[in-house]
């Protein structure tokens, strides 16, 4: 009963603590310099009023605007509040910046690392109000290797709600969009532009050029008023198209194992854990150990990940469960991975094996071929005494009785043959 209450005061305990944390992110981590980002601090705790303090960020930073959004959502008859603070931000330097502890009240927010990367010295002139760059990180990759490319639409003026793109179709190549389009502001000649941009992580299945067609972005233009009383009017419709681009892609080098899955990838690696940890406590016959491995690929999309393969292990029942496959996104694409989760139940006491386990693949960033492992896991069994216990004898004993006549008879009659054969 002790220990009940123990677990639910700790519980309790830790949402107070959630719901008074200060919550701080940014939508990226990496941009280059004249580049806004937008922090976000959120904080579930109602006993707080005021604003956060954000006099920290003036020396790296400069607050372009603040916004507040208050939610009060439902859950299973629950009502819960939150409030979140949008802070555009323009770095005032390149290089690498962090974003301070903010405190709001008596909490405080963690700090952020960033990436800011010098701004290029290219001066463009006569800049349209509207218009469109496409690039890739990398013009020449794999088959089956992710490359990122990257649209970002320019306007130094208004943009009504209506735009849009036209959809990127590649033949021979598959495309993944990177989440939703982001959108913030650069300084271009001395004027402000917003920027709204978007990602799409491109996998060629087969080798040589593939182009890259022209996306067209279409918007309606927001006029300026001409005078204090008059509304902003309506402008022209705008279209503007990206150029073509070309990449290349390269077969799969002859050095790589045959009959061996290709997984073009920036780095993978391999994770192991199990519960519980036959390291830690006993384990016996008919127990339950839960295995579970997972595999990351950094450039490569979870179901491109093959299975492992299956360990068969005298004296060791597999029960597999279905692979979990999940994507994340980060500034240099998408991270794949797997997690193949297994029940292995010992049915003989003594040492089991289990062997190590390799994934091969090619390093795509230092150009080689490497292997990743899962080291070699010896398993402890002992004997379960519940499954042991001394089964009853199947004999069954003579029972002691009297001799009957018909017996006694039957003997003397045996005998008598038998003497009569010597």
């Amino acid at each position: 009963m002790r220990r009940a209450c123990a677990l639910v005061f700790s519980l309790a305990l830790s949402l107070q603590v959630q719901a008074a944390a200060l919550l701080a992110s940014v939508d990226r981590t990496r941009l280059n310099a004249g580049e806004t980002l937008e922090l976000t601090l959120q904080t579930q705790d109602i006993t707080q009023f005021g604003k956060p303090d954000l006099e920290p960020l003036q020396a790296s930073f400069e607050v372009r605007g603040t916004r507040q959004v208050n939610n009060l959502t439902t859950l299973n008859g629950e009502t819960q509040a939150s409030t979140r603070w949008i802070i555009t931000l323009l770095p005032r330097q390149s290089g690498s910046l962090q974003i301070p502890a903010l405190h709001l009240g008596e909490v405080s927010s963690q700090p952020i690392e960033l990436q800011v990367l010098q701004a290029q010295d290219n001066v463009i002139e006569n800049l349209a109000p509207v218009f469109i760059e496409a690039s890739l990180d990398q013009n020449s990759i794999y088959v089956q290797a992710q490359a990122v490319l990257t649209l970002r639409i320019y306007h130094s003026v208004a943009l009504y709600d209506d735009s849009s793109l036209s959809r990127l179709q590649l033949d021979g190549a598959k495309v993944e969009p990177l989440g939703e389009s982001r959108t913030y502001e650069k300084e271009i000649n001395g004027v402000r532009h917003g920027v709204i941009e978007m990602r799409y992580a491109i996998y060629p299945q087969r080798s040589g050029d593939l182009t890259i067609p022209s996306l067209t972005f279409s918007a309606t233009t927001v006029e300026p008023a001409t005078d204090q009383d008059s509304a902003p009017r309506s402008g022209k419709q705008t279209h503007v198209s990206s150029a073509q681009i070309t990449l290349q892609a390269k077969p799969i080098p002859a050095s790589y194992p045959a009959n061996t899955p290709w997984l073009p990838a920036r780095n993978l690696t391999l994770e192991e854990h199990w519960s519980p940890d036959p390291t830690q406590a006993a384990t016996q016959i008919g127990d339950s150990l839960t295995r579970s491995v997972t595999i990351k690929a950094e450039g490569l999309s979870s179901t491109q990940i093959p299975p492992l393969p299956g360990v068969e292990v005298t004296g060791l029942r597999r029960y597999p469960d279905q692979p979990q496959l999940r994507n994340e996104i980060n500034d240099r694409g998408l991270l794949g991975s797997r997690e193949e989760r297994e029940a292995l139940v010992p049915t003989h006491a003594g040492t089991l094996e289990l062997p190590n386990q390799d994934v091969i693949w090619w390093n795509t960033r230092e150009d080689h071929l490497e292997r990743s492992s899962l080291q070699a896991q010896t398993l402890q069994i002992q004997d379960n005494p519940a499954l042991s216990a001394d089964t009853p004898s199947t004999s069954v004993p003579l029972e002691s009785g009297p001799l009957w006549p018909w017996q006694l008879s039957t003997l003397i009659l045996a005998l008598t043959t038998l003497s009569g054969f010597a």
